[in-house]
């Protein structure tokens, strides 16, 4: 049996459960590996397929198959390094690869996993199997329920199933250790949820996805998924709607696909809305999308929204979490570090710290280098909303001046270094941080050049006054123009 499993490649396992009777209907790729290994061919081998055939049939009628892979989408697009990352991981002996999919809602983790799972489904002989977690559901699964759904999958009796989650847990690694099948353990909650069901050592694979890094798994394959490219998002595009397809419409194409911000999930949507309105032309949905107090409500098609995505997303936070994600919409720029987080949340740097993390973990946030932050364009946009709904008008205007005030107050200190003769600096206090040297002003003034000009126009618009000793207005265009020389007078360096 051990030399038919190393010759045909399938596992002793299913050799054992063949020849016992545990399964009754084998799949056509383990019967035809079987016949290879044992020489049959001709008008034996098809009379074995025959067989084969009806026992599914049968098996089909008596009971339904658990665990079939979900529909993929048919249109799917990008993606090619990803997948090969998947195909490199999936061969080799030793411990059972696993490989996680992360990323925010709405990015295509689930299609992504999918697609992988297809392309692999060959080489898996024993099958490939899916199940969703519900890890955005308010009570997930615990692991010995996962464990008894998935062993009922992988057709072991019910009376065969231990009575502990423990215990079945184990059962399912066992399992798991002769079986060369493919899991897709789809939207997994957390590292307690999954830890218990992993095998050590197996000829398999198992496929997870999760909006959260697990970063307490240890020996695991992380593949985070980025919104797509340019020329993926018009690819998308094109293959869901014929509008799309048109060449004289690429310029729209390119305004919708940036601004459901590349993310997949907002150009399905908006490409079935577009598919589904025959006398619409690109541009028509762009007038939709281009309202950006509108966007989101116009990014939902059927049971499906982008909003809801998120919102599974936010109803995991704590409620810290929740204030500082709605808060960080006030921010003018693109991208911010953490103390100015801090001010928003109205709290300390090291202890926002915390707060940022939970976000970046549930795919609210992403970082930005080693140590700023940024929303992707629709989350910003949702957390207005939250902002808009759960504070009121006053106190969202005092958080918004305190943090134009700040910024300013930061950008006047860093100032100083190359105008030392534009006025006294405001109290230490004031600013967010005190460059100690020309070099670490120029970088702060550079790193948050889009917040702090954007600060400006929010003291102006609302009548507040400067704080003392304001920095010139041609240093402040100077600041964010001039790559200047190094140690120039008056200059900003590299």
């Amino acid at each position: 049996m051990e030399q038919l499993a190393e010759t045909s490649g399938v596992s002793v396992r299913t050799i054992s459960d063949m020849e016992r009777g545990h399964i009754r209907a084998p799949q056509p790729r383990t019967l035809a590996a079987l016949a290879a290994a044992l020489g049959v061919s001709g008008d034996e081998q098809r009379r074995l397929e025959e067989e084969a055939r009806a026992l599914r049939m049968h098996a089909g009628a008596a009971r339904p198959r658990r665990g079939e892979l979900p529909r993929a989408v048919t249109d799917f697009v990008g993606r090619t390094r990803e997948r090969d990352l998947i195909r490199a991981h999936a061969h080799g002996r030793g411990p059972t690869p696993v490989v996680l999919v992360h990323g925010q809602a709405g990015i295509g983790k689930t299609a992504f996993a999918l697609r992988a799972a297809e392309e692999l489904r060959d080489s898996y002989p024993d099958g490939c199997l899916h199940l969703d977690l519900r890890g955005v559901d308010p009570a997930p699964p615990a692991a010995g329920a996962v464990a008894a759904q998935l062993l009922r999958a992988l057709e072991v009796s019910p009376r065969r199933i231990a009575g502990s989650d423990e215990e079945r847990c184990s059962q399912l690694r066992a399992v798991l250790r002769d079986r060369q099948c493919l899991l897709v353990l789809d939207n997994a909650a957390d590292e307690a949820q999954l830890r218990p069901l992993l095998p050590g050592v197996g000829p398999g694979m198992i496929v997870v996805t999760s909006r959260r890094l697990l970063a307490g798994l240890e020996g695991v394959l992380r593949i985070g998924l980025a919104p797509l490219e340019p020329a993926e998002s018009a690819a998308l595009l094109r293959a869901i709607a014929a509008q799309a397809a048109d060449p004289a419409a690429a310029g729209d194409v390119a305004a919708v696909s940036r601004l459901c911000g590349h993310l997949p999930l907002a150009l399905r949507i908006a490409g079935t809305r577009l598919a589904n309105r025959s006398g619409w032309t690109v541009g028509h949905l762009v007038d939709r999308l281009a309202d950006a107090d509108r966007r989101l409500a116009n990014l939902h098609a059927g049971d499906v929204g982008v909003a809801a995505a998120f919102a599974l997303s936010h109803a995991q936070l704590s409620g810290e979490g929740r204030a500082l994600f709605r808060r960080l919409a006030h921010v003018p720029g693109a991208d911010f570090a953490a103390p100015l987080a801090a001010v928003l949340a109205g709290t300390d740097p090291d202890d926002v710290s915390d707060r940022l993390d939970e976000l970046v973990e549930v795919g609210l946030l992403r970082h930005e280098g080693a140590d700023r932050y940024r929303f992707h364009d629709l989350i910003r946009l949702y957390a207005t909303e939250r902002l808009r709904a759960e504070e009121p008008p006053g106190a969202r205007a005092a958080t918004r001046i305190r943090m134009a005030r700040r910024l300013v107050a930061t950008a006047i200190v860093a100032g100083r270094w190359f105008e030392p003769g534009s006025g006294p600096a405001p109290a230490a206090g004031d600013a967010l941080v005190r460059p100690a040297n020309r070099a670490e002003a120029a970088a702060w003034l550079r790193a948050e050049a889009e917040n702090w000009l954007g600060a400006l126009r929010i003291l102006d618009e609302s009548g507040e006054d400067r704080p003392a000793g304001a920095v010139p207005e041609t240093l402040l265009g100077h600041a964010v123009r001039a790559p200047a020389a190094a140690n120039r007078p008056g200059a900003l360096t590299h």
